[in-house]
């Protein structure tokens, strides 16, 4: 009896399909002007050449993912935006700290590559870049039968920034009765979905509209970010991810100062309010889990608060900075 000839593709890995979607991506790249990378996708490892401006220059790195927001775009087969949420969730986090992100590599993991979604995830990522003035430099692609199962896979992203050594943003500079600026979010962003996919179990009323209206893009604010740093005085900064705004302002202030909010500030957006009502989610609980309409917050003195607001049509205070509180994050 002739035992059988095993192969990589009889185990579900397709080496070739792999190869093409390398030469897809390629053909997407054409349409992305290279800023920074040296060369083209495909090899072992990618280079950048930095900017020449910068006097000392350091490097900042982040890495994030769409997490369970994937799901929602699994059932309603749409792919087109989730990279532009991968970019986002890591471009946002650089610019945390004053970075203006140049490169980009993308980690796509599946049970079996279907190029068609491959090339729509892809197209968001390049997208993001565009949209973010970063390079999509290389990348990983693996296909893992068996171990992606229903339809599930994981997309994670990596971004490197550069800044000015004596320029970054720490939040060393925060100090009692500066102002919490306020930039609107578009949405839930990618936070929070493990929440949302479970409220969203056995709800069938307008789900087709809902889940759309969830996949809405991740705001990528670093043109307005750097703008906005290049201009003023800025003296820490918040990208407002899983956690809410407690968590994630907290982290932007040092010990032992406080943020307090205003509730009354803002207006949450009628998408939080409709899922607050559809998992019956206290007010308190939504600040610590999404971000409600507020997507990034800069925290800045009084004087610099002011020419902000004045020569902004959207961004808004929505709270202060005091010492000798209790606690460090309270809501009035």
């Amino acid at each position: 009896m002739t035992k059988k000839t095993n192969n990589y593709k009889d185990s579900g890995v397709n080496v070739q399909e792999g190869q093409d979607f390398i030469n897809d991506i390629k053909d997407e790249l054409n349409d992305l002007q290279n800023n920074f990378a040296i060369g083209s996708i495909g090899g072992f490892s990618g280079y950048i050449d930095p900017p020449k401006n910068y006097k000392d220059p350091v490097y900042a790195l982040a890495c994030d993912g769409v997490g369970t927001k994937l799901r929602i775009a699994s059932s309603l087969e749409n792919y087109q935006s989730i990279g532009i949420d991968l970019v986002a969730m890591c471009v946002n986090d650089l610019i945390v700290s004053g970075a203006k992100p140049i490169a980009f590599l993308d980690y796509y993991g599946v049970s079996k590559l279907d190029r068609q979604i491959g090339r729509q995830v892809i197209s968001g990522i390049l997208k993001g870049c565009q949209l973010s003035g970063c390079d999509l430099i290389g990348g990983e692609t693996a296909e893992m039968p068996n171990h992606y199962t229903n339809g599930n896979f994981d997309l994670v992203g990596f971004a490197m920034g550069i800044n000015e050594r004596n320029k970054i943003i720490d939040g060393s500079g925060v100090k009692d009765g500066d102002c919490i600026l306020a930039i609107p979010s578009s949405g839930f962003h990618s936070n929070g979905f493990s929440l949302l996919n479970k409220i969203l179990e056995g709800y069938q009323a307008d789900k087709i509209d809902l889940l759309q209206e969830l996949l809405t893009p991740t705001r990528i604010y670093v043109s307005e970010v750097l703008g906005l740093i290049k201009n003023f005085t800025i003296n820490s900064m918040a990208h407002i991810t899983g956690g809410g705004l407690e968590e994630n302002l907290t982290r932007a202030v040092p010990h032992p100062l406080s943020v307090v909010i205003q509730r009354d500030a803002w207006e949450m957006p009628k998408l939080f309010k409709k899922i607050q009502k559809l998992g019956n989610i206290s007010s308190n609980e939504m600040l610590k889990v999404f971000n409600c309409g507020v997507g990034f917050c800069l925290i800045a003195d009084k004087e610099v608060s002011d020419q902000i607001i004045a020569e902004s049509e959207e961004i808004i205070q929505i709270g202060n900075i005091q010492k000798n509180m209790n606690e460090r994050f309270l809501i009035k």
